[in-house]
């Protein structure tokens, strides 16, 4: 009897064991979706450093800094193919005013800085006055600037009109480029890109803040989601998973 009670107890284990195991490998995949938004100009090098730290041992997706950023990032992340999370250069926040000259040659600085990725904003008051044409060339010259790596257009849908939105996503397909991100989910921008892209590319939802709202922007159809409080929303998603030691 004892033994049978043994036998019992010890696949009683081995099957909790097993179920943390999941919930675990589904709450990592979680946080991957996850990037750390350090773009704020509020964000000096102490704040990027923690944000840096904090990426690493969460294994956030990535994070996202200003360009000066970017070479002090690289440092923290440590060499490219060992980093467990994506440095991302965020070119021309807010609004995307600078020329393209001027993001062509920060977009290349980036990547010679260490970026794995860029996000440029779209030039938004080009794009209000209906000028696609030279948002279609801006598109093409960042493809060609980023070579092989990964881009993604920032497109400030709050600030455009549902055929503006619709438009610029859609150049921004046609131009090839990797992701289009939204600076919120919440007023159905994320269905707006997913209608024009077609899945011809990839969308982010910058502003979760909570596990519900990663689930709703996921849920809309995101991919990627960037967050200020990537940290707290990590450590829920491990919390809830079983895992307290990073929690």
């Amino acid at each position: 009897m004892d033994e049978l009670k043994e036998r019992k107890a010890a696949e009683q284990a081995m099957f909790e064991d097993f179920k943390r195991k999941i919930n675990l490998e589904a709450a990592r995949a979680q946080i991957r979706k996850i990037e750390y938004n350090l773009s704020d100009v509020t964000c000096g090098l102490a704040a990027v450093k923690a944000g840096c730290t904090d990426a690493t041992v969460l294994e956030l997706g990535g994070v996202c800094v200003a360009p000066g950023f970017v070479k002090p990032c690289s440092a923290f992340l440590g060499p490219a193919p060992k980093r467990k999370s994506l440095l991302i250069a965020c070119i021309s926040y807010p609004d995307g005013g600078d020329t393209t000259e001027i993001k062509v040659k920060a977009v290349k600085q980036a990547i010679k800085d260490g970026a794995d990725e860029v996000e440029v904003t779209a030039p938004i008051a080009q794009v209000r006055d209906g000028n696609f044409q030279y948002v279609k060339r801006e598109f093409k010259k960042l493809r060609k600037a980023v070579k092989n790596r990964a881009i993604r257009i920032s497109a400030e849908c709050a600030l455009l009109t549902p055929h503006d939105v619709t438009k610029l996503c859609s150049l921004a397909a046609d131009c090839k480029i990797d992701s289009v991100k939204t600076s919120s989910f919440g007023d159905g921008a994320v269905a707006k890109i997913r209608g024009a892209v077609k899945d011809r590319c990839t969308i982010k939802a910058e502003g979760v803040s909570s596990v519900s709202e990663l689930s709703n922007a996921v849920n809309m159809g995101a991919v990627t989601v960037g967050s200020k409080n990537a940290p707290a929303v990590a450590r829920y998603i491990l919390a809830a998973a079983g895992n307290e030691n990073l929690a």
